[in-house]
């Protein structure tokens, strides 16, 4: 056996279990060994039988006085169901408790009268007193070291058909091949930052042998995963640094025709935001920069100076946008502030008819469109323009790292064009550092005397009074958003589909309800939101297509269904739909689940309306994978360590700076090297 014998040859891997494996990422040994614990539990103390308390979970060690399973039936569902029954009892020095398996095959022949086990669960009270029901059983060895009880043991993340302890078993049988490990950190950081080995570490992030040495384990494996976060991210920056930008030059009062025609005054905090954009388009060296502003901070209208600035530059600008819906509000919104100075805008996406595709692409070629807005469409266009100096991706976690570099490695002119990304997910600093960590991150301040939407989390007994309340501002005509976390019915889920269908026969009858969500035709779609946009519909059913961007002036409510399966940066987005011009609004949030934890988490959208603020937040309590909504994409996950430690994160980037400033090339750890090669995040979680 090596590190690269697959785990579908391993001794009890049959074929479910190796799928199970698979969508675990799980398909080699190494793979194995790299698939840590969520945490451990503590399972070094055994406690005595007669201490045991109903509804605590506790570990057991004691004898097997008597097992015996057999065949019994049962009345399931009305009928009589055959069921395996295994019943023990288990005794120690202080008395006895009765143990029952259900559907457990074997029990009675691994674990004979006499056996010395561990059994692991939370006794149950019943009419004839306590009873251990399922509980997770090992047998003790004298001189042999348990895998599942008797221990600090680890739980892992797991899927269907392979548990924990499948997973705890594989491993503990593979362990002694972490010897085959390469030590790919330089000799130095491990000695300056006091850490131990590779190999020492994945032995005991699995199986260790005491606090210290788990503690030890984690910290080495959470510093790796953030070096080299940290070492791709100033890699990029240098190398950035190195290249030329596209030569753009104008008068410092390139903005004053434009904002003369603006119908409205900039804030201090977008004066500011322009006035570092232009001077970044200036440089020589190409701008990487992210304008990260809340909801309604006008990011729009900075991105549309910064492409008239591009245009009197003599060069043009690309804006690509995560969906059709957003690059068509971009395109006429821009167009509608713009238009007057002469900024000559076009709209790309894949609903554009061919010949007028054709047409968009040649002026591009020729110079006679001067900001390009689109969609995923512009990485597939033949595109070549005839001066690329600025590129900006809206949201641009939404996408993949091969797009955006696709884009910004267009060579047309005399350089590399600048990088500007927009993005109303407001950034904590630990991210900053992190996934934005080539980045420069300017903030945009909300709006002075912008209006809190009130929110609220709504339990089912307020349900009726929420229908009213949305019914008489429907009747007041204002609009309203509901919003589901699927498209079509689960047993567990509400769906767009079928709340449309309940609240357009059941609850609205007497007012126009629409539909969207992302499986319909972007022509659809379209038709929907104008129609929305139009005031023709009073209530739009939507999912997760309407979280950024959709602009709706007349809508001033919002339901949120099965809120709990949204992050709160989701939540905060969703919530910036409603009450856009300033009028009373509000945002109820009502959960699939009356867990006391998922409510109390919810809540905090009730206190907070800043977003850096309800970023941070769920960053601690979600983890940083999941704050887009879905995991990291890359070559390194953050298994272990955690965003929230500011302080282990700065030590970690200084580190990256030690051996950068040393070693530019890290030509001395070529395995170093490769581990930062093979890393695909660059600037942000997808």
């Amino acid at each position: 056996m090596t590190l690269d014998t697959p785990v579908s040859s391993l001794p009890t891997v049959q074929a479910k279990v190796a799928q199970g494996l698979a969508k675990l990422g799980i398909k080699k040994v190494r793979h194995l060994l790299y698939h840590f614990p969520s945490r451990h539990e503590d399972r070094r103390h055994a406690i005595k039988i007669k201490d045991a308390i109903a509804g605590t979970e506790a570990v057991f060690l004691g004898t097997i006085k008597e097992i015996s399973a057999k065949p019994t039936f049962r009345r399931l569902g009305g009928k009589p169901r055959r069921l395996l029954l295994t019943k023990a009892t288990l005794v120690d020095e202080t008395g006895e408790i009765p143990i029952v398996w259900f559907h457990q095959k074997f029990l009675d022949k691994n674990y004979p009268k006499g056996s010395m086990v561990y059994m692991v669960g939370a006794p149950t009270l019943g009419d004839r007193g306590i009873t251990l029901v399922a509980p997770e059983v090992e047998r003790y060895r004298e001189g042999k070291a348990p895998i599942h009880a008797g221990r600090l043991v680890p739980i892992y993340p797991e899927t269907t058909n392979v548990t924990s302890r499948q997973l705890r078993y594989l491993i503990s049988r593979v362990l002694l091949l972490a010897d085959g490990l390469k030590e790919y950190l330089p000799f130095q950081t491990i000695k300056d930052e006091e850490l131990i080995s590779f190999r020492e570490a994945i032995k005991g992030i699995h199986f260790p042998e005491s606090d210290d040495e788990l503690f030890e384990s984690r910290q080495r494996l959470a510093f790796d995963e953030l070096f080299i976060l940290q070492l791709a991210a100033l890699e990029r920056k240098l190398k950035r640094n190195k290249e030329k930008a596209v030569s753009i030059s104008f008068s410092d009062a390139v903005n004053d025709d434009a904002l003369k025609k603006l119908p409205f005054e900039l804030t201090p905090s977008q004066t500011e935001a322009v006035k570092i954009i232009q001077s970044d388009l200036k440089n020589k060296i190409p701008m990487n920069r992210l304008l990260a502003g809340d909801v309604g901070s006008g990011k729009t209208i900075v991105a549309g100076l910064a492409a008239n600035a591009v245009k009197e530059g003599g060069a043009q600008a690309a804006l690509v946008a995560p969906t059709e819906i957003l690059a068509v509000q971009h395109a006429e919104g821009l167009d509608k502030f713009f238009k007057e100075v002469g900024l000559r805008i076009a709209l790309l996406t894949g609903s554009t008819p061919k010949a007028e595709k054709e047409l968009i692409l040649r002026k591009i070629y020729e110079g006679d469109i001067d900001l390009l807005v689109g969609t995923h469409a512009l990485f597939h266009a033949k595109l070549l323009f005839k001066k690329l100096g600025l590129v900006i991706v809206d949201e641009q976690h939404r996408f993949g790292v091969e797009q955006r570099d696709e884009l910004t490695n267009i060579q047309s002119g005399d350089g590399v064009p600048h990088f500007l990304s927009l993005t109303a997910t407001p950034i904590p600093r630990t991210l900053q550092l992190t996934a934005f960590g080539d980045v420069e991150v300017t903030p945009l301040e909300p709006r002075p005397n912008q209006k809190v939407v009130e929110t609220r989390v709504i339990l089912p007994e307020e349900r009726k009074e929420v229908y009213k309340s949305l019914g008489e501002r429907m009747a007041n005509g204002e609009q309203v958003f509901v919003i589901c976390p699927r498209v079509e019915e689960d047993s567990d889920q509400k769906s767009v589909v079928a709340e449309y269908e309940k609240l357009k026969t059941e609850i609205y009858s007497d007012f126009k309800v629409g539909m969207i969500h992302g499986k319909l035709k972007a022509e659809k779609k379209n038709e929907v939101l104008d129609s929305f946009r139009n005031k023709e519909l009073d209530i739009l059913v939507a999912s997760s297509v309407v979280e950024v961007g959709v602009d709706i002036p007349n809508a001033t409510a919002l339901l949120i269904e099965g809120a709990e399966r949204f992050g709160l940066a989701q939540l905060h987005q969703f919530r910036g739909r409603v009450g856009r011009r300033g009028q009373d609004a509000v945002c109820y949030l009502a959960s699939g689940v009356e867990n006391p934890e998922v409510i109390d988490r919810l809540r905090v959208m009730e206190r907070n309306s800043n977003g850096l603020n309800i970023a941070e937040e769920d960053l601690k309590r979600r983890g940083p994978g999941e704050i887009y909504g879905t995991k990291q994409s890359g070559g390194v996950r953050l298994k272990v360590a955690s965003l929230a430690d500011i302080k282990f994160l700065l030590r970690a980037r200084k580190a990256a700076e030690r051996l950068l400033k040393k070693d530019p090339e890290i030509s001395s750890s070529p395995l170093l090297f490769k581990r930062i090669e093979q890393l695909n995040v660059t600037t942000h979680f997808e």
